[in-house]
């Protein structure tokens, strides 16, 4: 790879990029095309795929009593009435 290909593929991907940036990169990407080299090694074969038709959910547990943060809320809001957050109106 050489700063050439760099320019290029800044060019094909509409990035306006600084000649340091360009250099940048260029001592980047030999870890980065390793990297991809790993993943090209990877057979198909060798990755369990299992599936399953049923979803796995939680179950629905409330964590915390109604209103506890409420007033730290509240308190933060610059106008309120009667525990509700007044807001300005937008339409």
């Amino acid at each position: 790879m050489q700063l050439d290909d760099i320019k290029k593929l800044a060019q094909i991907t509409r990035i306006d990029m600084a000649e340091d940036e360009m250099q940048d990169i260029l001592s980047t990407f030999p870890s980065i095309l390793s990297y991809i080299k790993q993943i090209d090694e990877i057979s198909p074969d060798s990755i369990d795929i299992s599936y399953s038709d049923t979803n796995k959910l939680r179950d629905d547990i409330v964590t915390n009593e109604g209103g506890e943060y409420s007033q730290d809320i509240i308190s933060q809001m610059p106008d309120s009435d009667h525990g509700y957050l007044k807001v300005k109106q937008i339409l």
